[in-house]
């Protein structure tokens, strides 16, 4: 009987080829990015409160600090698990492309949210400074809570455009090393 299937066996087919995990430093990169991100996010995020900051014009930017804290350490386990990630098969990586871009795009949308935020408490707080002295948001810890969101915004775009590079590399990566065994074959 096994020499008959053995003989018998149609070419073609089989177990699908593993392949390298190309971008598993570039991986790291991204999870030391992640986690520079969850520091300096959640460090703006505990600012207000450690230093008695009361300005309802800034509390948007409070709120995306804690969504981008959150993102971040949520991303920083995904990286983990996927840089432990050695060998996989063309749709192993495909998902993990697919998967790693559509993060890359909702970081994208998240920062755009806080680049909005930002913006709408420039008004409050740049424009309307009359006002905002009356509410303690003249004050110079309002001032350095509204850069330090400003820098957790650079922070989160650049990581998400690494992210969207990286999801590229790993395309590039697969389909090489697809097409290299294709040769061989």
């Amino acid at each position: 009987m096994m020499l008959r299937y053995l003989f018998k066996k149609q070419p073609g087919g089989g177990p699908a080829p593993l392949i390298h995990n190309p971008v598993r430093w570039w991986i790291l990169l991204l999870i030391c990015l992640h986690m520079f991100l969850f520091t300096v996010a959640a460090a703006a995020f505990a600012f207000p409160s450690m230093w008695d900051l009361y300005c309802v014009q800034l509390l948007n930017n409070s709120t995306y600090c804690a969504v981008c804290a959150a993102v971040a350490f949520a991303m920083i386990f995904y990286f983990s698990l996927l840089s432990c990630e050695t060998w996989g098969t063309e749709r192993e990586w495909a998902v993990a492309t697919l998967v790693t871009m559509s993060m890359a795009v909702a970081d994208l949308c998240t920062a755009g949210w806080g680049m909005l935020v930002l913006v709408t408490s420039s008004r409050a707080i740049l424009l309307e400074a009359a006002a905002a002295a009356a509410e303690g948001c003249s004050d110079w810890k309002a001032y350095f809570f509204y850069y330090a969101t400003a820098v957790v915004i650079t922070a989160h775009v650049t990581v998400a455009i690494s992210c969207a590079a990286v999801a590229v590399l790993l395309t590039r990566g697969v389909g090489s090393q697809l097409e290299e065994l294709r040769h061989l074959v």
